[in-house]
């Protein structure tokens, strides 16, 4: 399968690369240079740079949306243009990607977004980004009574070194190991996996 992939920096396209690599045609879309396989340079932050990217005829079988920014701040500490960021990346972003993509995909397409258990949590100090995140979340869940292969999955937090002394967590969050996260991804692309929204 000719698999799209968004957020290459990110810590789970490491694990995502190791596990589809040898089986899928893998491309990718970064904002930072890449020498490795098929890539589209684009800071997905910015409108005009999606508005550029040319994938010409080729058509994907499955689309990730995997990007993402993570901030938790007090909502007063912090100036507009810094919520404006977390709202463009995380939900303006994959909206239009996915518009931008739409000659290039067809009816057995599978889109998937990786999201988070905060599209469902309220958690101290994150409300912009949850705010994100639950957008997201109701996009695609619109966005599956028109498109039948529209996924999304929500894990807790993912038992990295990414989270560390940024967030405390509520009692009832517990973490989750990366290849649970990618053995999910597995089972959407090889038909084994049907259900829109999983919870990890």
């Amino acid at each position: 399968m000719r698999i799209l992939i968004t957020g290459t920096n990110s810590w789970i396209w490491k694990a995502l690369k190791e596990a589809l690599n040898s089986k899928h045609e893998i491309w990718k879309i970064s904002k930072n240079i890449s020498k490795d396989g098929n890539f589209f340079q684009c800071n997905l932050s910015e409108k005009e740079e999606i508005e550029k990217l040319d994938f010409g005829n080729t058509i994907f079988d499955v689309l990730i949306f995997n990007a993402g920014v993570w901030y938790y701040w007090e909502f007063f500490s912090q100036e507009m243009a810094n919520y404006e960021e977390i709202i463009k990346l995380n939900l303006f972003s994959p909206i239009r990607l996915l518009k931008k993509l739409e000659h290039n995909i067809n009816k057995d397409t599978k889109i998937i977004f990786m999201w988070s258990i905060a599209s469902k949590k309220f958690m101290k100090h994150g409300c912009v980004y949850l705010a994100s995140k639950f957008g997201l979340r109701w996009f695609a869940w619109g966005l599956k009574e028109e498109w039948k292969k529209v996924y999304i999955i929500n894990p807790k937090i993912v038992d990295t070194d990414f989270h560390k002394g940024k967030i405390v967590l509520p009692e009832n969050v517990k973490s989750i190991g990366v290849k649970d996260v990618v053995w999910v991804f597995e089972e959407i692309i090889d038909w084994k996996e049907n259900r829109f929204e999983i919870d990890l």
